[in-house]
């Protein structure tokens, strides 16, 4: 039996990213919520399917009320602020972290 070892090296980098943002704000295309921010260096824009930012504890549900408290759906593409609950999830990880 063959092993295949996933790297984590990708989402290490995400964090890494994510934790120097100028700006955070989640994306809705095409029926899809993420994470997006922009870097703090190079004004890149990153951003972080559901997927990894479950990786962090923000769950799909935490996305979603975050989407649906700033007035926007899931059906209805656009960006939207986070909410404090992600905001506040997003410093105690990367206080531990940094």
């Amino acid at each position: 039996m063959e092993y295949v070892v996933i790297s984590s090296e990708p989402f290490i980098r995400k964090c890494k990213s994510l934790a120097a943002a100028k700006n955070t704000y989640l994306d809705v295309v095409d029926g899809r919520v993420r994470l997006v921010w922009t870097g703090s260096s190079d004004d890149a824009t990153d951003f972080m399917e559901r997927a990894d930012a479950i990786g962090l504890g923000i769950s799909y549900d935490m996305l979603l009320e975050a989407l649906f408290e700033a007035g926007g759906a899931i059906d209805i593409n656009g960006s939207y602020p986070i909410d404090d609950a992600i905001r506040q999830r997003l410093r105690r990880i990367f206080n531990k972290w940094y």
